[in-house]
This record gives C-alpha cells, structure tokens and sequence, in this order.
C-alpha cells in the first residue's frame, strides 16, 4: 500500500504545477495585453499629422483678430485651436490653402465629405490633394468679393423649350432673403408648376425614364443653388439625387424636385441673413448666396 503514496504525491506535485503554470501564464498574458495596449498610442505620438501644408501660425495669428485676444501669439495654441475649432469652421491657416477654394476647385469632393465638418478638406489635402497636384487656392483675383459666401455657374441651351422653365425659377428666386433660423424652400419658392403660372411642358426625368412635364429644367436651377450652398457652407436639410444623370452639374450634386414630394431645403443657422442672387444671361445661369445686412430698425 505504500507503494503508491509516491504516486500520489507526484500527482499532486503535478496538479500544483499546472496551477503555478497557469497563473503564470494568465500573468504574462495580462502583461503583454497591457504592453500592446500602449504601444499604438507610442506609434501615433512619433507620427503626428504633419499641419504645415495647410497651417503657419503667424498667418494665422495676423489674419483673425479674435484670435489675438482670445489665443495670443502662441504657436502650439493657436495649433491646438485650429486643429480643434478652426478646420471645422472653414478658416485659412495660411495664403497657399484656402478651403473654399480647394472645394469650388474639387467639386468631386462635395459628395464625399459634404460640410458638417470642414476638416476633412485639410486632412484630404495633407494626406493625398497636395501629392495629387490639387488647386488648393484661389488664382488672383479670382477670390469671391467681400460679403459673398459662394457662386457656382451651370450652362444651358437657350434654343431649347426648358430655357424658359430655368430663367424663370432662377427670376423667382433672385433676390431672396433668409433670415438667421428660417427655412428655405425652392419648391414653394419658384411657385406652382403649371402652364398659367408661366412654366412650359419640356423633357424631365420620372422613375429612370426621360417624359415631358410641365416645368421640366427646373431642376438646373436647384442643382446649381445646391452646388452654391456646399460652397457657402450650408448643408441641406432635404436633398434628393435624379432617377438618371445630369449633365450640368458634377456627379453627385444634382437636386430633383417633384413637386409635393422632393424638394431642395435648408435652414439659416448663421447669426446673419442670407441673400440669394440668381441671374441668367447668354446661356449662363449663376447663383450667389450674399451676407445680407439686416435693415435697421
């Protein structure tokens, strides 16, 4: 009988090193786990985002006196307030990128990164625009003047049925003015749709099909105020793509309207009123979105 108490012992001795092993290893687990939990942060810090493409903090001190008194002439604050604030409100951090320019020049980004959060221009540009040869600034002269968000121009045919149809929503809209938390509407804008409110029957797009409509072209016209809107920074609140391709405005930026149905809209949500130019002249129909003083009271 005694013969097998060694064995007895050895498989307790085992047990006891299984467990000794096990703790062990649950140790160098919990070890490495933690190590790899520290290592990408330690990766990122020696590779931060290289900001001088689009960021000179001298320019961008001199060039926004609010900053002067709110930030100071600190390099690392003035940084940290435009990777955090600036980007995302569509400020310039220096003369060789210019966000709106980069997007009036790259309309095939409008689609992709629209304008809830300008900071993806930068990053596009730092990351790929700039090896890419992307026109990130205005040519001179060619800024838009004071007191002007945007201007986008679309061309048509004025031989065709539907030129009547795009002059005449365009002369409705002219010279509108939104206030700061109203909403714009260009269906209810342009008016009803119909012969005796002055729109003629030409082609339009119904369930992938080309018909003819009363009112058919319009849609240039609220293609081209969307186009305007991106570049002023005003994204919509309701926007709707064709049932087919457009050709007067890049892929992606079109908007149909189908009255009591889709519309094109948006809200004011500057502290300021927003003027619409809309004009059409030799085939050329331009939109503007102006900073509207207010009257005074």
């Amino acid at each position: 009988m005694k013969t097998f108490k060694p064995v007895k012992n050895i498989l307790a001795w085992n047990n006891v090193g299984k467990m000794k092993h096990k703790k062990m290893a649950a140790l160098l687990l919990t070890f490495v786990c933690t190590l790899s939990f520290f290592i990408p942060s330690t990766a990122a810090n020696e590779n931060p985002i290289d900001y001088s493409p689009v960021f000179d903090a001298n320019y961008y001190y001199n060039t926004y006196p609010d900053l002067q008194q709110t930030v100071g002439n600190d390099p690392n604050a003035l940084l940290k307030h435009f990777t955090a604030i600036g980007m995302k409100e569509g400020r310039n951090g220096n003369s060789s990128f210019q966000v709106k320019a980069y997007m009036q020049n790259n309309l095939d980004l409008l689609p992709v990164y629209g304008v809830k959060d300008l900071s993806k221009y930068y990053l596009h540009y730092i990351s790929i625009g700039q090896e890419e040869d992307r026109i990130a600034a205005f040519k001179k002269g060619a800024e838009f003047p004071a007191g002007v968000l945007s201007s986008y121009s679309t061309t048509y045919d004025v031989t065709e049925d539907r030129a009547i149809n795009v002059e005449l929503a365009a002369a409705r809209i002219n010279g509108m003015v939104v206030r700061p938390g109203e909403k714009f509407s260009f269906s209810n804008s342009i008016g009803t749709r119909t012969i005796a409110n002055g729109y003629v029957v030409a082609p339009s797009f119904a369930s992938g099909r080309v018909v003819s409509s009363v009112g058919g072209g319009i849609c240039q016209v609220s293609s081209t105020i969307y186009v305007a809107m991106l570049l002023a920074y005003i994204p919509p609140t309701q926007r709707y793509a064709h049932s087919l391709p457009v050709d007067y405005v890049p892929t992606g930026l079109d908007a149909a309207i189908v009255e009591g149905y889709k519309d094109l809209t948006f809200t004011n949500n500057f502290d300021y009123s927003i003027g619409i130019n809309a004009t059409t002249k030799d085939g050329v129909l331009t939109i503007s979105f102006l900073k509207q003083a207010d009257p005074v009271q």
